[in-house]
């Protein structure tokens, strides 16, 4: 992210990460709003949808469980969902 301002003293950030993941976010979300799209239409575009996010989440959660109780856990794919045991 650049914090500095432009030549002009504008803010100059809005090619930086954090600003272009809050950009298409909402640019989803508007389009879902409006009716031309549905959640679904965005797991191809690189965006953290639930879809692309499930298998980290459930791995961070596999991770947290296994350091607190001391004890292996596994993570098996269920149809299209992950099951922790």
């Amino acid at each position: 992210m650049k914090y500095s301002p432009s030549e002009s003293g504008h803010f100059d950030g809005q090619r930086g990460y954090g600003y272009i993941s809050i950009e298409k976010f909402i640019d989803a979300a508007r389009s879902i709003k409006s009716g031309t799209s549905v959640p679904a239409d965005f797991d191809a575009h690189g965006l953290p949808t639930i879809a692309n996010t499930i298998l980290t989440t459930a791995i961070l959660n596999a991770g947290r469980i296994s350091l607190d109780e001391k004890r292996p856990v596994n993570i098996k794919q269920n149809g299209s969902g992950w099951t922790l045991e």
